[in-house]
């Protein structure tokens, strides 16, 4: 009786669209390797409003080197491919094509003018998974220093504008934590500071630029490490879906009510990627999702519920479990 009740729960519809998920998330953090060359791997994003009339909105668009963690910033007045492609060609002029770029599902980044632009370069263009913002944390974290940095300027100075040029120079200049060198470091073996605290001696400094990278590498491989062992050790075991499964999808908090379903039905799996990741395919529709498991619910089978088909009401079942 009792794997009986917890099968028929497992299979309602009803509670699997509406209830949110309870206990540990089926979730593993996978590492992207590093590769031991400056500007290889480039992450990309794009900020929120930062200042401007309702008709007249500022934004910036960040690049870090996933290796170095250099970062590179450009103002621009629109959120869209043509503004995206320009940032690109910026680096591009300054560093060459990186290999990779890796960015969000945003329109800027998924649009085919954008795509096409990558692959005439010869760039391999990753766009992560709908909702999995970790895929791309690199940026994102200097996003949060990104947004307090301007706040300060605009509120002491004046100009965040004109000040961004130094604002990139002294996240360029600080020591990360990870690599415990600073990116101008890593990236041209020249020790610098912002301008207001240039030292006369620091010029002067002689440092081995293979020896520094060399460390780098050692201290991001620790870090992933680690980073892995502490995200893991709080998630439950991934249950991998199957080629043809049918799954619910997470609802975005921001697009809906408090008594909205949790997750929205159905959607098939059309293929498994790698590091927990599938291209999901809606009942009706020709378009395409790309979605990691911790955002996804299985839908229950058509087996499993014909099984219940004779149940009419579930108080009709004898629940005499003291025999």
């Amino acid at each position: 009786m009792s794997k009986f009740v917890r099968k028929f729960v497992e299979n309602c519809v009803n509670c699997k669209v509406s209830k949110s998920n309870s206990g540990k998330v089926q979730a593993e953090l996978h590492p992207m390797p590093k590769v031991v060359v400056p500007w290889h791997t480039v992450h990309i994003d794009a900020t929120g409003k930062l200042s401007g009339a309702s008709d007249a909105k500022e934004y910036v668009f960040v690049l870090i080197d996933a290796f170095t963690k250099y970062v590179l910033l450009h103002h621009t007045r629109k959120i869209d491919t043509t503004s995206s492609i320009k940032a690109v060609k910026h680096s591009v002029a300054l560093f060459g094509a990186p290999t990779r770029i890796i960015a969000d599902q945003g329109r800027c980044f998924a649009g085919q003018d954008f795509r096409d632009y990558c692959n005439s370069v010869n760039i391999k263009l990753h766009l992560i998974a709908t909702g999995s913002s970790r895929a791309n944390g690199q940026v994102k974290r200097v996003m949060s220093n990104l947004k307090n940095m301007p706040t300060a300027i605009e509120t002491s100075q004046g100009s965040w504008q004109d000040a961004l040029p130094d604002v990139q120079l002294a996240l360029n200049c600080s020591m990360n934590r990870v690599t415990k060198s600073s990116p101008l470091e890593l990236l041209i073996g020249k020790v610098s500071r912002p301008l207001e605290v240039m030292l006369a001696d620091d010029a002067e400094q002689d440092l081995d630029l293979e020896e520094l990278r060399s460390n780098a590498v050692t201290n991001i491989d620790k870090s992933s490490d680690y980073d892995k062992t502490q995200f893991d050790r709080m998630k439950a075991k991934v249950i991998p879906f199957s080629l043809g499964d049918y799954v619910l999808l997470k609802n975005e908090e921001r697009n809906q009510t408090k008594l909205d379903p949790n997750f929205k039905e159905p959607f098939k799996v059309i293929e498994v990627l790698a590091n927990d990741r599938y291209i999901l395919k809606a009942k009706d529709s020709k378009r395409t999702y790309k979605y990691a498991h911790d955002r996804l619910r299985k839908m229950p089978s058509n087996d499993n519920i014909s099984d219940f088909s004779d149940v009419k009401d579930v108080e009709s079942i004898d629940l005499n479990l003291t025999e």
